[in-house]
């Protein structure tokens, strides 16, 4: 095995998906720790205020749960210079989703041991109720996503592994609610069997084990310039991408939103 990683590494959703979309880029992001430079024509300045708008929703929402003021947060939304977080405030406050419950956890994380690998999933809400346990995502995508890519999606396996694990949930039934603020009617939900969390299981292990037999020469760019779009490391690549990749604009949004 490599020893290529930082001592106590932590494999997370975030890194993950970044080794999927690149390795060349995980090798720089995570390894290396090398700053990134100045953003790029590709990564534009409508990404970065998506991201703020994202960001700005998601504390919001975490402060309702922490029990702020509805009223409060609707001025500090409609004080936000993207109205867009005053409008999907408003759509999470009328949803069933904002209503408040015993054993929540708003921005809750929780770390389980994988063979012998820590990892990390950060739950924008955790419901632990004594007879199941539900996985609560809010998104802020511009275009509904796929179920069938939301399924197979490492945030869905990480998430729905760690929680099995962390909260010994061998009986208790375990469900992922994906909640979409500009699709607020359109719920994409999973209720995992049994036979799906082990798969889980194993697709997660195979893949640290694979991050952690390369060599360092083994960290290549990838060969799918879709995912080359929103690339926060472009330039060490002098590459562009291929823009207005939707697919490839929610996985680099999704991963500056959790480590941002």
């Amino acid at each position: 095995m490599s020893e290529i990683l930082p001592k106590g590494f932590v494999f997370s959703q975030s890194n993950l998906q970044a080794f999927q979309n690149c390795r060349f880029s995980f090798m720089l992001r995570y390894i290396r720790k090398l700053p990134w430079p100045s953003p790029l024509s590709a990564r534009s300045a409508s990404f970065e205020l998506d991201q703020a708008a994202g960001s700005m929703l998601h504390s919001l929402i975490h402060q309702y749960f922490l029990g702020i003021d509805a009223e409060l947060l609707r001025s500090c939304a409609e004080a936000f210079p993207d109205a867009r977080v005053s409008r999907w405030l408003e759509r999470f406050l009328a949803s069933p989703y904002s209503e408040i419950l015993p054993n929540q956890y708003p921005e809750h994380s929780q770390q389980i041991a994988l063979g012998g690998n820590l990892l990390l999933a950060k739950f924008d809400l955790l419901h632990l109720d004594d007879d199941a346990i539900q996985i609560c995502d809010w998104k802020t995508s511009r275009i509904l996503l796929n179920r069938v890519r939301l399924q197979n999606r490492i945030q869905t396996m990480v998430y729905a592994l760690v929680a099995v694990s962390a909260n010994d949930s061998k009986t208790r039934p375990v469900s992922m609610y994906y909640w979409e603020a500009d699709f607020p009617d359109n719920p994409i939900i999973f209720e995992f069997s049994p036979q799906q969390l082990i798969d889980f299981r194993k697709t997660i292990t195979n893949l640290i084990h694979t991050i952690k037999s390369l060599s360092p020469d083994e960290f290549i760019r990838t060969t799918n310039l879709n995912h080359c779009s929103y690339c926060e490391y472009q330039t060490y690549c002098s590459r562009v991408g291929i823009p207005k990749d939707e697919q490839a604009y929610q996985d680099w949004l999704e991963i500056g939103l959790l480590e941002n």
